[in-house]
């Protein structure tokens, strides 16, 4: 048990610090995108360049979403509410985030073809989280059973 809670409170402490790498992305953004488009993409209109630094601002702010929701999953497993209906909400809004970023990165390919590796590990991520969320529903409701039985 005292494993499970040190990668816990780890797990929590490395979210907190992916929201400050996703603060100090979301401060130097357009300098990102233009390199990005510049130098990746080979990419030297305007248009690209602002294509390109909407999707990055549109993905940190599904970031966001991403990492605040799994500080809040985080924290219910630290208090041992684990087979909750509120976690598999949860992991819902996040799943969906994962999904909205993999199309936000579809639609980068208009300016590079590039974002269409992003966009399939976001597919992917959408894939596992749901499959967690299902074992979960799957237990909560085998929970929810065996309390009626005694």
């Amino acid at each position: 048990m005292e494993q499970a809670n040190k990668i816990l409170r780890y797990t929590k402490i490395t979210t907190a610090i992916f929201i400050g790498l996703v603060v100090v992305a979301d401060i130097f953004g357009v300098v990102i995108s233009r390199y990005i488009a510049n130098f990746w993409a080979e990419k030297y209109d305007n248009l690209s360049v602002v294509i390109l630094t909407t999707i990055f601002y549109v993905g940190t702010v599904l970031a966001y979403v991403v990492l605040f929701t799994l500080y809040k999953l985080l924290t219910n497993m630290s208090k041992d509410i684990v087979f909750d209906k509120d976690n598999t909400n949860l992991m819902k809004r996040i799943s969906l985030a994962c999904l909205l970023m993999g199309v936000d990165c579809m639609v980068g390919t208009i300016a590079w073809s590039g974002t269409i590796y992003l966009a399939v590990i976001c597919f992917f991520m959408t894939l596992i989280i749901l499959c967690v969320r299902a074992v979960f529903d799957k237990a909560i409701a085998m929970k929810d059973e065996l309390d009626l039985t005694i």
